[in-house]
């Protein structure tokens, strides 16, 4: 009989024990979403004043240092405008070039046709008896 009350009592001991564990599980739990909220509102409040910093940094920069900035640009145009010309220039030297030996090669082709006309006839007209 003694050993059943035992028993009893830490039935009864470990019941209170579980029953306090549930507890302090659904405490954690609302501590984890209350903490999650928390965390992730803090964390858009910190990006949003990060990228206000940002903007009105950038902006102050801008502002600042827009001359300098379209004269870099302009520099940068004249630099690829200068660029653009001297490859214009080659490219139209070299098409000239090509063109003259297009004409040179042209006039010899018709000049050894001509001349392999001429052999083709008189080589006809000896083999024709003439």
């Amino acid at each position: 009989m003694g050993n059943s009350n035992a028993t009893s009592a830490r039935e009864a001991l470990m019941a209170e024990l579980l029953q306090d564990v549930d507890v302090l599980a659904r405490r954690l739990e609302q501590v984890d979403e209350t903490l999650a909220g928390k965390i992730d509102k803090a964390t858009t409040d910190a990006a949003g004043k990060a990228f206000l910093a940002f903007k009105l940094n950038f902006e102050s920069v801008m502002e600042k240092d827009a001359e300098k900035l379209i004269e870099a640009g302009r520099y940068a145009a004249a630099q690829i405008g200068n660029q653009l010309g001297a490859q214009t220039v080659q490219w139209a030297a070299h098409k000239t070039a090509l063109e003259y030996r297009t004409r040179r090669f042209v006039v010899l082709l018709l000049g050894i046709a001509f001349a392999a006309g001429a052999l083709g006839g008189f080589v006809g007209a000896r083999l024709g008896g003439a």
